[in-house]
């Protein structure tokens, strides 16, 4: 009986430091930035991807073949979704379909080359020149996924060139404390299959990943760290309060069975 308060004290204290977070795994990007970073601008277009193509000119005939993409430029930034239903959809054979110019295969393709390819159905058409035709090509958003250990899981869609992986995990209000940031699972369509990569967010090396930059219909899994299950606290006053609380109990236990002895 002497022993119990050493007992209870060693197991408080086993179980107070064993049941915290640690810093190091709360801490994103540990260490020094490596010099070289992935160039996200390659991106190849892929199906099911939402294009937007807007072309402005000083010819009146050109402006009015791509009204409608304009006007959503323009008169409808509130409304970002109306790109959904108004954006050019690739469809299950890798094309698009454009005013006057009809289908034209982009699967695979860069915006640059899906531009050329624009301008040179242009001049086959009805134009002798485009020196005066700007066009842009780019995504109509990077639709996303989140879910696991962050404070908003959600599915939502970025407008932003060039998207990564803090920039969804920001807009759905961080991980939680309980969050595996060294095991975030990325879930992506390559080539008509899925691929899956872990990615270790406390690691400063993960910018170089191709991964840690967004593609569209990407899935981003955050897993629980053991303290989830544990149900121990994830502070170390959560734990000591957590542990106190369940010795009180068997203290109490171990009292009335001596007393109703």
């Amino acid at each position: 009986m002497k022993n119990i308060p050493v007992i209870f004290i060693s197991i408080l204290l086993i179980l107070s430091v064993s049941s915290c977070v640690p810093y190091k795994n709360i801490v994103y990007v540990q260490g020094d930035l490596p010099d070289n970073v992935i160039d996200s601008t390659a991106y190849k277009i892929q199906k099911n991807d939402i294009l937007y193509v807007n072309l402005k000119s000083g010819n009146e005939t050109v402006e009015r073949l791509f009204k409608m993409q304009q006007n959503i430029a323009t008169s409808n930034r509130n409304s970002e979704s109306s790109l959904y239903f108004d954006g050019y959809t690739v469809d299950n054979n890798g094309y698009i379909e454009l005013p006057v110019i009809n289908k034209i295969y982009v699967e695979g393709k860069t915006f640059k080359e899906v531009k050329e390819i624009i301008k040179r159905k242009l001049l086959e058409t009805q134009f002798r020149s485009l020196n005066d035709i700007y066009i842009k090509v780019k995504l109509a958003g990077v639709p996303f996924t989140v879910l696991g250990e962050v404070k908003n899981p959600r599915t939502g869609v970025l407008y932003k060139e060039k998207p990564t992986l803090f920039d969804i995990l920001g807009g759905s209000s961080d991980i939680t404390l309980v969050g595996n940031r060294k095991k975030v699972t990325v879930i992506r369509r390559e080539q008509n299959k899925l691929v899956k990569k872990i990615l270790d967010l406390t690691d400063a090396g993960v910018v170089q990943s191709p991964y840690f930059y967004m593609r569209p219909n990407d899935v981003i899994y955050v897993p629980p760290l053991p303290q989830k299950t544990w149900g121990t606290g994830t502070t170390l006053q959560q734990s000591i309060s957590t542990t106190i609380t369940a010795l009180s109990l068997i203290t109490t236990i171990i009292l009335f069975s001596k007393y109703v002895k």
